[in-house]
């Protein structure tokens, strides 16, 4: 059955409403618009930190933002409507022992900016791929990473840690999260190469709901639309779950509904204009 009278929408943006340079097209800017024009609330529903969704999505188009996977709920004019606390130092302790452990490289968000941790013995190998990747990004136009490359963990210690990062091989992220104690952290593959820890109950589902909440919006009023497993709170939370073409198995197999393109074609904007606006009372 099409979704009907739909309220709020909430998305998630890498690999759902981004396109492969991670970068918002104008078409679907402008369905954006056309959601809000309608009075749809929008959501902007990700993994990234707040400074970030500020430089890549004009206000115009989204009316709140659920960053860090839950960790905070921000207006489209900046004003912080919830934070959760900070990751604390021995559980910072705790996790980053597994970059030495298990040869993954560990990423999380400080200063404004995204930095990245790997073993002293890889330094250099994947030093050089980062400075390949920065050319390729110039070339695209895109936010330079900066040249943070580092392996003295110590540094993570003293800052305001919302999550913790690791990219690696498939077998050995999955190996991670099961080890992992999920009563105590929250933890989502985001693709097979990129694992997420959060505190416990802090998730996208968690962010959505108190969005839902503040404005009196029941589940059957609201559609939601992502590609990776940590968007499964979110689609859960919905009303309408919308799993995109791209998406991971797990997300397809709980979806009500799956895009006809991918996120590389402007799938989630396509679906929400045939599927929401046209069937909008």
């Amino acid at each position: 059955m099409e979704p009907k009278d739909i309220r709020l929408v909430s998305l998630d943006c890498d690999g759902t409403l981004f396109s492969r340079h991670g970068t918002l097209s104008e078409y679907s800017a402008s369905v954006l618009k056309k959601l809000r024009e309608k009075g749809i609330t929008v959501v902007i529903c990700t993994g990234r930190p707040v400074y970030s969704i500020e430089r890549a999505v004009s206000p115009e188009y989204y009316d709140y933002a659920v960053c860090g996977n839950g960790f905070a709920v921000v207006k489209n004019d900046g004003t912080v409507l919830y934070r959760a606390e900070y990751m604390k130092k021995e559980e910072i302790r705790e996790l980053i022992r597994y970059v030495e452990e298990k040869n993954v490289m560990l990423s999380v968000s400080y200063d404004d900016s995204f930095h990245h941790f790997c073993s002293k013995r890889h330094h250099f190998a994947v030093w050089s791929v980062q400075k390949l990747k920065n050319i390729a990004r110039r070339i695209l136009g895109r936010h330079l990473w900066k040249d943070t490359l580092n392996s003295d963990y110590e540094i993570v210690m003293d800052k305001q840690i919302e999550k913790i990062c690791y990219s690696g091989m498939p077998a050995v992220l999955k190996a991670i999260k099961d080890e992992i104690d999920e009563t105590r952290y929250s933890r989502f593959l985001v693709n097979a190469m990129w694992l997420e820890i959060m505190p416990h109950e802090i998730d996208k589902g968690s962010g959505m709901k108190k969005v839902m909440d503040m404005l009196g919006i029941e589940k059957e009023y609201t559609a939601a639309l992502g590609d990776g497993e940590n968007d499964l709170p979110m689609l859960r939370t919905a009303g309408c779950a919308v799993a995109m073409r791209n998406a991971m198995e797990s997300l397809k197999n709980e979806a009500d509904f799956i895009t006809e393109e991918d996120f590389d074609n402007d799938g989630a904007a396509k679906w929400m204009e045939r599927h929401i606006l046209k069937n909008q009372q």
